[in-house]
């Protein structure tokens, strides 16, 4: 921040950086500082090069052409230990956290990644020290067992303890790069406190993010890249969320239209729950129409993603009845409730939605492949022409022999999405359908939701996003520590009256 007239030091500076990959220019002639005490937002849609600087600038990749530097570090930032020698943190968007060490470990991962605990000569390290206890209250893991596999922590709590070592890190320079996609709202007190600690620490923060409202909370300045591109760099006091989303995608983004519920009267529901047990969730009941979509809004361990896996057989349903077109129905494991035609979007695509090491065309193809094979030999001639109408139809980037791992996130879900999607189901179960992308990918997976409910599907989307929940859904159905307690009817209701109901106050 600026202070008594006078800018603050300036702690890394980008000239002229550029860096392409084969056939592809991720980035060019890019000029950009970040000072001391200061948050730097980075907006971009998809592909606009909002990650390659978060890896240049962390050392994971060299530019092809000019240089970063860090004040009083003697050599441009060309690699891991350029960057570790010059204080500089990245925290990515998916957390590092090793599933089979404890969560005290893991607060110290980065320390054991130096070696500098497991040299013969090293005091062992406790993990469950007044440090280790600190770090993790600052970042609302306080009350987690030290000792407790984090293997078994939520995605939120996953991201937050990548979090935690900030707090035993030394660093100059914090980038975050989309680390509050996994976290939900309830966690960001916690972000915030923590960019106001590093700030008056004097940390040049860079926080990459596709989320305005969070952009405009935390940042001072936000730099705007289009196509590679820095496109302009505004102070966040003296714009707004228009300008900078029409910066990023080149037009200004209209008012997203709900379409009326495409219901017809005297059907029966698409989807029927009774009394539902499972998980976090407890005696749950609601019905989803053809042509409606309807949220199920909760905070962590309100029990959302449990109700949504055991009516998609990812998880046991442990009492209760579920009913399709007014049968009952029992969907044990995921090819159960697709012969039901019941799909689940998960909401961790890196870890569940896809294949790392498999192309569009075998991702795509994944769900649908018993339906392009004869007598177990792949026809590959429909199998290719399936994989192309999808890959028109969703606009999905790249071609089928593009490998999904090297997508940017909006498109890799639109690859998650559009696999479950070829099998033409009744019932689509859609667990945190945006997180991690950014507003230009956001509109489109509205656009194809609200399309799909148009063609009479019934879709149930999990979200922890009140805006979002408002926005998409037709209904709106709020769960509290594994209860229902209550439904909201979007034309009404505001983001304060599902965030109370969310909190143990009144639904509208």
């Amino acid at each position: 921040m600026i202070e008594n007239g006078e800018p603050p030091p300036v702690v890394f500076s980008a000239r002229g950086v550029s860096k392409s990959y084969p056939g592809v220019q991720a980035l060019t002639d890019l000029d950009l500082d970040g000072h001391a005490g200061e948050v730097l937002a980075i907006c971009g849609a998809n592909g606009a090069g909002k990650s390659t600087f978060a890896r240049l600038l962390a050392g994971q990749e060299a530019p092809s052409r000019g240089e970063i530097r860090v004040a009083g570090h003697p050599r441009p930032v060309t690699g891991p230990a350029d960057a570790d020698r010059a204080g500089i943190l990245l925290m990515h968007q998916e957390p590092l956290v090793i599933d089979d060490l404890t969560v005290g470990e893991n607060v110290w991962l980065y320390r054991l990644r130096a070696g500098r605990d497991i040299r013969p000569w090293s005091r062992a390290r406790r993990y469950d020290d007044e440090e280790t206890l600190g770090a993790l209250r600052k970042v609302g893991l306080g009350e987690v067992p030290v000792d407790r596999p984090a293997g078994t922590l939520a995605p939120g709590q996953r991201q937050m303890l990548a979090l935690s070592r900030t707090k035993v890190t030394p660093h100059r320079v914090l980038i975050l790069d989309e680390t509050t996609a996994s976290t939900t709202e309830e966690h960001f007190k916690e972000v915030t406190e923590m960019v106001a600690a590093e700030r008056a620490a004097g940390t040049a923060i860079v926080f990459v993010s596709h989320r305005m409202p969070e952009v405009f909370a935390l940042s001072d300045r936000i730099a705007v890249f289009r196509n590679g591109r820095l496109v302009g760099v505004l102070r966040t006091a003296e714009t707004d969320p228009e300008q900078v989303t029409t910066m990023m995608i080149g037009d200004a983004v209209r008012a997203l239209q709900r379409p009326p519920a495409h219901t017809a009267a005297g059907r029966a529901p698409a989807l029927a729950v009774q009394g539902l047990h499972a998980g976090s969730a407890t005696d749950i009941s609601f019905e989803v129409r053809a042509g409606e979509v309807v949220g199920l809004y909760g905070l962590v361990g309100s029990g959302r993603s449990s109700v949504a896996r055991s009516i998609s057989g990812q998880q046991p349903l442990h009492r209760g009845t579920v009913q399709m077109h007014g049968r009952d129905v029992r969907m044990r494991t995921p090819s159960g409730a697709l012969r039901n035609r019941v799909v689940y979007l998960t909401e961790d695509r890196r870890k569940e939605g896809f294949v790392d090491d498999f192309t569009n065309g075998e991702n795509l193809s994944l769900v649908t492949l018993s339906r392009d094979t004869r007598w177990g030999v792949i026809r590959r001639g429909l199998e290719r022409a399936r994989v192309a109408e999808l890959i028109k139809r969703f606009q999905v980037n790249g071609t089928p022999e593009t490998m999904t791992s090297t997508l940017s996130g909006g498109n890799q879900q639109k690859v998650c999405l559009a696999k479950w999607l070829a099998a033409d189901p009744d019932v689509i179960v859609l667990d945190e359908p945006t997180k991690g992308i950014d507003v230009g990918a956001r509109l489109n997976i509205y656009e194809i939701i609200h399309d799909l409910s148009r063609q009479d599907k019934a879709l149930l989307v999990v979200t922890s996003e009140a805006e979002e929940a408002l926005l998409l859904c037709h209904r709106v159905l709020v769960l509290r520590d594994g209860r229902l307690v209550g439904e909201v009817d979007p034309d009404t209701a505001t983001t304060e009256d599902l965030i109370r109901a969310a909190l143990g106050g009144e639904a509208a």
